[in-house]
This record gives C-alpha cells, sequence and structure tokens, in this order.
C-alpha cells in the first residue's frame, strides 16, 4: 500500500483516461508527468505538498 496515491474523482478519472502518469519518488511522494501534448518535455511536477514556492 506503499504506492497509493489520494485524488478527488476528477483527477482519478483524468489519469485513467489520458496520458497523464504518476511516479512515486525514493521518498515516498508522487510526481505527477505531463501528456507530451502539455509539456513535451514531459517535465515532472511535484505534488502540491512539496512543490516550491512560485514568483508571481
Amino acid at each position: 500500500m506503499g504506492n497509493l496515491v489520494l485524488l478527488c474523482g476528477f483527477h482519478h478519472r483524468l489519469l485513467h483516461h489520458s496520458d497523464w502518469e504518476i511516479e512515486m519518488g525514493a521518498d515516498r511522494h508522487p510526481t505527477f508527468i505531463p501528456p507530451g501534448q502539455v509539456d513535451w518535455e514531459r517535465n515532472p511536477i511535484p505534488a502540491h505538498n512539496r512543490a516550491r514556492p512560485r514568483a508571481s
């Protein structure tokens, strides 16, 4: 059960019906991988609780 990610229904369906992926890091935190049409380099996006602050 160490590979579970809690998602709302919308995002659960999005992952199953699109090219988004989730990878679990060595620290056991999820990283979201966008599809090529969103980011052609498919740069990983850390979960919100791990994201660094971004300048506006």
